[in-house]
């Protein structure tokens, strides 16, 4: 269900709605909190509860024929980030501002699939080596032959015999009917291979799911999908039907520390299913900040800046930073020729006031501000350009601009000396030397 309102209505919270993303909801100004039972909507866009709240400004410009297509363009703005950005990224970046629900009981379907895509290799590479080499265990079995096959006989045998005098021929223990005698063979029921078992299964389990979900991420289906297939053939193969159900994981097997094949699958398993994750999809109605429409613009827009600025070589972030009660991640990702892009850090003004830009860029030619709205620029257009005027004057960087949404990709840049320029791309934004703004054709998400 779809409902589109104006800035400062008042809804109703669904009775089991996340109080905790609520506050945050509130303290970053998209709502505001009244009691415990009614918010007002402001710069919100995104689920509460089972409903799909769109402002009204945004059905203006998108004018689509039918409600389908704006969920439409939230799931494919979600499948472009995790085309473009990569989804462990992400993860790491926004697991708090998105409003992740903590549930140890279940992991992050986002991180499972980047995981399983990113460990893709080794999981094959490990099944191949436990066919050719699977862990097994020497089994010494007790059986009773007939006397003329027996091939061994020590002290326990001895003993065996002259223990049953029911088992002698002519009540003589030199010649027995039947004596003990050991059987030894190898086995593949250890605890390591049923710890493996439960990882095929689990593993299996987790591919079915998410093959659901990458309908749209082609080439992710073609590699989960590849997965999948390794992972029949293994099954076809392996004696399974030998091996248990496990009791307990063997956490100081030194098969599954250091053995190659159980080495990588113990890794895979820990990552997967038992390091703590937040998890989106623990109902309909906590999948709330995946489906906001302004915070999936941040990340889009950041996919954006790393593509044009080129390969990352290294990655920092922090989480759970607070500035006046509001909850915010950094990070800081380098890229080579000495290139550095900043996410919501704080700078200081040359007047010593703050100000905590989304996306700060300096290279060795330059210092830029980026700023990324999802906002409107012909309703907004003297708000904008101001925003970025202060941040040039008060950062003393060489360019400011904003990238905001629209009906066509367009930009201008407005230098010091009075000339404007036209843009073409988004790219070419960064070879001025002023103020400017970015448009993105949002529809083109849904086409």
């Amino acid at each position: 269900m779809i409902e589109f309102f104006y800035h400062g209505d008042p809804i109703e919270i669904p009775e089991d709605f996340d109080k905790k993303y609520l506050k945050y909801l509130n303290d970053i100004e998209k709502i505001e909190i009244i009691n415990e039972k009614t918010i007002l909507l402001k710069d919100f866009s995104g689920y509460i509860g089972n409903i799909l709240y769109i402002p009204k400004k945004l059905k203006l410009i998108l004018n689509f024929e039918s409600n389908e297509q704006y969920k439409q363009l939230l799931d494919n703005l979600l499948a472009e980030i995790l085309e473009q950005f990569g989804s462990d990224r992400l993860f790491q970046l926004f697991s708090t501002n998105t409003g992740l629900i903590e549930d140890e009981m279940r992991t992050n379907p986002l991180f499972q699939l980047n995981t399983l895509i990113s460990h893709r290799d080794t999981i094959i590479f490990a099944l191949q080596r436990i066919a050719k080499n699977p862990h097994r265990r020497l089994i010494e079995e007790n059986v009773y032959r007939e006397f003329q096959n027996i091939s061994y006989v020590d002290e326990t045998v001895m003993l065996n015999i002259f223990s049953n005098p029911y088992n002698w021929q002519n009540n003589s223990p030199r010649r027995p009917l039947y004596a003990l005698q050991y059987n030894n063979f190898e086995s593949v029921d250890t605890v390591e291979n049923r710890f493996f078992k439960k990882f095929i299964n689990d593993l299996s389990n987790i591919l079915d799911f998410l093959l659901r979900k990458v309908v749209k991420l082609k080439h992710h289906k073609i590699l989960l999908n590849g997965l999948k297939y390794e992972i029949e053939n293994f099954n076809n193969d392996f004696p399974f039907d030998e091996v248990g159900e496990m009791k307990f994981i063997p956490y100081t097997s030194q098969v599954l520390m250091k053995r190659d094949g159980y080495h990588e699958v113990f890794y895979i398993y820990n990552k997967l299913l038992h390091s703590f994750n937040p998890t989106f999809t623990k109902t309909s109605r906590h999948s709330i900040a995946l489906k906001d429409l302004s915070s999936l613009w941040e990340y889009y827009v950041m996919s954006k800046l790393i593509n044009i600025f080129g390969f990352s070589l290294k990655e920092e972030f922090k989480s759970n930073l607070e500035i006046k009660g509001e909850l915010y991640e950094q990070a800081t990702i380098k890229f080579r020729g000495g290139k550095t892009l900043y996410f919501q850090h704080v700078f200081e003004s040359y007047s010593k006031i703050k100000f905590r830009p989304d996306f700060y860029f300096i290279d060795k030619t330059k210092k830029i501000v980026i700023d990324a709205k999802f906002r409107i620029f012909d309703n907004n257009r003297t708000e904008i350009l101001k925003n970025m005027h202060y941040y040039r004057d008060g950062l003393q960087v060489d360019l400011a601009i904003a990238i905001l949404i629209g009906n066509e990709n367009y930009g201008e840049i407005f230098t010091e000396e009075g000339k404007n320029f036209e843009v073409l791309s988004l790219a070419e934004l960064f070879k001025y030397r002023g103020i400017g703004y970015w448009i993105i054709d949002i529809k083109e998400l849904v086409n």
